[in-house]
């Protein structure tokens, strides 16, 4: 299964590379009006406005915005909420990366996606949601983030 955001005619050889290695935590310069980077573990955005973004540029300036160093916790839930947009995740990888049992810690959130119909398989090998939830994935994802983050709008 693949994200609903990227499909690829074949599969076996053709990979994202952006989402799959910025989604398990690479790095990324964003470049552009309004562009999200993700370097050494900072999440930045630059400026949302042409007449911003121009101006740093023109002034010999770099034409950040904003920057946010995030907690372990919340790197956990990015990559967490990232990877589950592909339809599924490996709860070893998060056991390995951050020594945390995903399976656990999330209990609740993988309980209502499952009483919604929306999870296809929870087990220590591989959690998988289904096709419908791939397509609502925006909508259900919130339920992982942490409380100060679930109204957040980004621009």
């Amino acid at each position: 299964m693949g994200s609903a955001y990227t499909a690829v005619k074949d599969p076996a050889r053709t990979r994202f590379v952006y989402r799959d290695q910025l989604w398990q935590g690479a790095d990324l310069a964003g470049l552009g009006v309004a562009s999200f980077g993700h370097i050494n573990g900072v999440h930045m955005q630059n400026y949302d406005t042409w007449e911003t973004y121009s101006a740093a540029i023109d002034g010999g300036n770099i034409p950040l915005n904003r920057a946010y160093r995030p907690t372990d916790e919340e790197r956990l839930i990015r990559e967490l909420v990232l990877q589950l947009k592909k339809g599924s995740i490996r709860p070893k990888y998060f056991s390995a990366k951050y020594g945390v049992n995903i399976l656990e810690r999330f209990g609740d959130q993988f309980r209502s996606l499952a009483a919604e119909g929306y999870l296809t398989e929870k087990s220590d090998e591989v959690v998988s949601i289904s096709r419908q939830a791939l397509l609502r994935v925006d909508v259900l994802l919130p339920r992982f983030f942490l409380p100060q983050h679930r109204e957040i709008r980004y621009t």
